[in-house]
């Protein structure tokens, strides 16, 4: 019986002896597993608590106009925070951050309607009740208010409220407001709470813009506090890049002040201006209308009329909306048949009714028929039936090729988010009715800038241009100069010249001739096209267009574009008169002298 019990006895100290070898075991497996394998993460989580990591945020780079004003900039606005620790009497603490920040809330919105100020402002007792709130919770650093001006913060300053700091908190600003709206965009923050850039500039330059955030990493003790000898590196924020626009300022202004008139003039939808150097493809100025505030891009425009009280349009309309051209293409079928020397100006045509190309009538816009006409009245009259001919004469393969070396169908390459390439259809989709439509402005779509672009060649003696938007990128010392772009020569300097001289005829013998300037050659072209609708083209419903360039000096090319004019539907009573206004305006700027008789 001994022997049974001392065999019972030693199993249980062998089972102890082999339960705590295991668990010696277990403790030095996890030892060597925390110590050796695991090192480096358990290394990483314990200086993630010993020390602390601030972004310093990098400022971001400005925008000039080509004329040295400043069009977008950052201004240092604060972020308010208190630090919960050394706060002893809270309660006074959201007192008089309350009343601080009551009066200042009030003070900004004192101009506006009392609905608005009831819809705005928090009373002084809600805020008093956020600001405790916040004070009282369980952490080291809680945020108060952010987008503080500079001026609010020393006020705040002087009102010595213990436990209340303050970070830089830089914020964009656009000293024009909305001058240049389409072409700057704007900066928001992203889906993570970021800043970046939408639109614009803003958008497509956002990498330079931005620059490069710093950093700050302190070694602190248990309650996040920096240790007084503790470890300290600073990495240095480095600022974006300047930018620098081609934009006018001054033409910009212009160009802005009175398509606004003009829109709500003829009652259009909306109105798009391009006006560009036809020698160096520079855009002097682009503006659309309705437009918007960079500083507000979610606003109402509340001084436009009911008509336009809606959400503003952030698109740029003209790189970003395509519209069938209308009768602004007939230079363009024109110009390839005199390339080939297929017409010239004198060469005659027959306009006798409405001509069927498979199995559809084609007629005139105003219906009305001239029997033997020429190509400069083809222009003059902007004839339909005249404009089909010389598309039959040049063929779908050439008069494609030439649309589409004249850039039509193609991106221009501006650097602008959201640019549109239009539409150019392959040749074997096309019929004799479309080859018909397409010389006189239909059946194809581009943008505004497109047609301006195009439109330059025969300012130029032939060539086509990328149109530019910057001329320069400033790094710190290093100055990066955007050079100007020849895509190609599309006519030469002979059809250019011959082109030219029968626009200047189209101007001031055509159906807008009582509204161009007696005193300035112009050569220009008008395109009424009426809108599809349901696939048909609504009569009543048109896009107004006219396109030019002052012959005798070519300092700037412009087109005006009217999208459903409602008081005056045609080009020549709306677009016309609209171009005519803004030119006068740059002549005058730019001291351009008379180079015609009254």
């Amino acid at each position: 019986m001994k022997s049974v019990k001392k065999d019972s006895s030693q199993i249980k100290i062998g089972i102890v002896r082999g339960a705590l070898a295991l668990g010696f075991l277990a403790v030095v497996s996890q030892l060597f597993k925390i110590q050796i394998i695991d090192h480096a993460r358990y290394d990483i989580a314990a200086k993630e608590q010993h020390w602390s990591k601030n972004t310093i945020s990098a400022i971001r780079g400005d925008i000039f106009s080509s004329d040295n004003y400043l069009l977008a900039s950052t201004q240092t606005y604060y972020l308010v925070y208190a630090e919960p620790n050394f706060i002893s009497d809270k309660n006074d603490v959201a007192r008089k951050l309350a009343q601080f920040f009551y009066k200042v809330k009030s003070d900004d919105l004192a101009g506006q309607s009392t609905e608005t100020q009831k819809e705005t402002v928090l009373e002084e007792k809600d805020l008093f009740k956020k600001y405790y709130d916040l004070i009282n919770r369980d952490l080291l650093w809680v945020a108060i208010e952010n987008g503080v001006s500079p001026e609010v913060r020393d006020a705040l300053t002087h009102e010595d409220i213990k436990g209340i700091g303050f970070e830089e908190e830089p914020k964009r600003y656009y000293p024009e407001d909305s001058l240049g709206a389409h072409v700057l965009g704007f900066v928001a923050s992203d889906e993570k709470g970021e800043k970046r850039g939408y639109y614009g500039i803003e958008g497509i330059y956002n990498e330079d813009l931005k620059g490069r955030p710093g950093r700050l990493t302190q070694e602190v003790d248990a309650t996040g506090t920096p240790i007084l000898i503790g470890g300290y590196k600073r990495t240095q924020a480095i600022s974006g890049s300047n930018i620098y626009l081609s934009l006018n300022r001054a033409v910009q202004f212009i160009v802005e002040q009175k398509l606004k008139e003009g829109v709500e003039k003829y009652d259009a939808k909306s109105g798009t201006v391009i006006v560009m150097d036809p020698f160096t493809g520079d855009i002097l100025a682009m503006a659309n209308y309705p437009s918007y505030s960079p500083l507000k891009f979610d606003d109402f425009d509340e001084e436009d009329s009911a008509v336009f009280r809606k959400k503003s349009e952030r698109r740029n309309l003209a790189i970003a909306s395509t519209y069938e051209p209308g009768s602004v293409m007939k230079p363009f079928t024109i110009s390839t048949a005199v390339s080939l020397n297929v017409v010239n100006p004198q060469t005659t045509f027959n306009d006798n009714g409405p001509v069927n190309y498979s199995g559809k009538w084609i007629d005139n816009w105003d219906s009305k028929h001239y029997n033997t006409q020429t190509i400069i009245q083809l222009l003059q009259k902007s004839n339909n039936i005249g404009a089909a001919w010389v598309g039959h004469q040049v063929g779908t393969k050439n008069l494609r090729k030439y649309l589409s070396d004249f850039g039509f169908g193609h991106k221009t390459g501006i650097e602008l988010e959201g640019e549109d390439s239009g539409i150019l259809r392959e040749i074997d989709t096309w019929t004799d009715i479309d080859l018909a439509n397409i010389s006189f402005g239909q059946g194809i779509s581009a943008t505004p800038l497109q047609v301006l672009n195009a439109f330059n060649v025969f300012a130029n003696s032939g060539y086509l241009l990328q149109p530019r938007i910057v001329q320069k990128i400033v790094e710190k010392d290093k100055h990066i100069e955007v050079p100007t772009t020849v895509v190609r020569r599309v006519i030469s300097d002979a059809t250019a010249a011959t082109m030219l001289d029968m626009l200047e005829k189209a101007a001031e013998g055509g159906e807008a001739k009582f509204f161009v300037l007696k005193n300035y050659r112009i050569a220009g072209k008008t395109g009424t096209a009426q809108i599809p609708v349901e696939g048909k083209y609504d009569p009543n419903k048109t896009n107004a267009t006219f396109v030019g360039f002052l012959s005798g000096h070519k300092n700037f090319s412009m087109i005006v574009k009217l999208q459903e004019p409602r008081t005056k539907i045609f080009a020549s009573e709306s677009a016309v008169p609209l171009w005519m206004d803004i030119a006068t305006e740059l002549t005058k700027y730019y001291g351009l002298a008379p180079d015609k008789g009254e």
